[in-house]
């Protein structure tokens, strides 16, 4: 567990970065990178994995007989992804189109999950470490955007609905979407369990932390997230009285965050109450010209572009060469993102791994959902915040950010892993 260790721990750096170089006022990408290399964490992370996995060759291709059909998937799709980069290679500047492809190498964290046995105790014990450390670097960066907003040291985008940070040389954006839905749902299990008081103290400061931050970051998709896991936690209770008192916990976590940040943000211009409405208000305006934030615009230029190469795409390319604008945003889509890029066959290959994967952990939940033990608890929150990717899936340029990428498919092999130890027959 070692290596997933260390990729958890340079990914929730990473996500406190822009804080970091924020406050040192910093180039943030000096802080992504290895100190005089120009070769970021995130990337040794996942290469780690990669050259680990080739290490033990000889016990693996002995083991590959019972690892099953996804990883013959996995491997099809990255030899298909290689001759995509050598087709295509030059198209666009060298650096973008072996980050681009180290994107596609991060699958090997699921080849690797999914070749060796990990003991359940251990992903149990990895997951709560986890949960804890990125409790942390989500209070970290949640409160010093908190923070930066009341200083006035931030950068307003989308009419004054979301605020950001303004960081030196983020040219790169480190996405918290498989992090803020994760600390939630970990969070309130911990905190209506038996256990130490820190514990509990650090989940609640974090999950107020998540709140604040949604208000003046607002992300429709990060809502939908947090309003599903908050109807699991309560409807997940054994009996009406329990469901109960969670509903009520939750209305009082609501009230504290409006008392400790409401009067502040308002002193500041920023009724939270007010902005609430109008987000909601904006997000059930379909008819809103600005509802997708021109997304329909370029995922128009994307799927033009792919119909001229519709089998194989238009490989390690960019948009910009197809006439979008360089100012205007990607495809925000898994799905025309990767038909563009990798056309029919490539899709297809890589939407066949994902229900694959999908697949064993809602199978994998079913056969939990009548136990109660801390184990399966666990478990059962993990693949529900994995599940919840399809979310961000649909909305982002998910396949191009490895570092929210890489930790989804960690999510995903430890779900398989733990798949397989029950012996559940496909």
């Amino acid at each position: 567990m070692s290596k997933y260790y260390f990729l958890a721990i340079v990914y929730l750096f990473s996500v406190v970065s822009s804080s970091i170089a924020n406050s040192i006022d910093a180039d943030v990408q000096n802080i992504y990178r290895i100190p005089f290399l120009n070769v970021r964490w995130i990337d040794i992370a996942i290469l780690i994995i990669l050259i680990s996995f080739f290490y033990n060759l000889f016990l693996i291709v002995r083991r590959l007989k019972n690892t099953g059909f996804i990883i013959l998937l996995c491997f099809i799709y990255i030899i298909f992804e290689s001759f995509q980069l050598y087709r295509t290679w030059g198209l666009i500047d060298a650096a973008s189109q072996m980050s681009h492809f180290l994107c596609t190498v991060s699958l090997f964290i699921v080849i690797d999950l999914s070749t060796y046995v990990l003991l359940i105790d251990s992903i149990i014990l990895f997951l709560k470490r986890l949960a804890i450390w990125s409790a942390i670097a989500i209070i970290i960066s949640n409160l010093y955007l908190l923070y930066s907003f009341l200083s006035g040291h931030v950068t307003y985008t989308d009419s004054d609905i979301r605020v950001g940070l303004e960081v030196a040389g983020s040219k790169e954006f480190v996405s918290s979407w498989v992090l803020t839905p994760f600390v939630y749902a970990f969070g309130l299990y911990f905190i209506q369990k038996s256990g130490r008081f820190w514990e509990k103290l650090l989940f609640l400061i974090a999950i107020f932390s998540i709140y604040g931050a949604l208000v003046i970051t607002y992300f429709r998709g990060t809502l939908v997230m947090l309003l599903i896991i908050t109807i699991y936690f309560i409807f997940s209770s054994s009996n009406a009285k329990q469901s109960l008192l969670k509903m009520g916990g939750l209305l009082l976590f609501i009230v504290l965050g409006y008392l400790f940040f409401g009067g502040v943000l308002t002193k500041k211009g920023y009724d939270p109450v007010k902005k609430v409405v109008e987000i909601v208000e904006f997000t059930t305006d379909t008819e809103n010209p600005d509802w997708d934030k021109g997304r329909s615009f370029s995922q128009e230029y994307a799927i033009e572009a792919w119909q001229k190469n519709p089998l194989i795409g238009a490989g390690y390319n960019d948009l910009s060469n197809y006439g979008l604008p360089d100012n205007m945003a990607t495809a925000h889509n898994g799905v025309i993102t990767s038909l563009f890029h990798r056309g029919i066959i490539g899709t297809f290959i890589l939407m066949l791994i994902l229900i694959l994967l999908f697949k064993y952990a809602i199978v994998l939940w079913f056969v939990l959902r009548r136990q109660t033990t801390f184990q399966s608890d666990m478990i059962k929150l993990l693949i529900l915040v994995s599940v919840l990717w399809i979310i961000t899936f649909l909305t982002q340029e998910i396949l191009w950010e490895k570092y929210s990428l890489s930790i989804e498919y960690m999510y995903l092999g430890l779900i398989l892993n733990c798949y397989k130890q029950y012996n559940i027959k496909s």
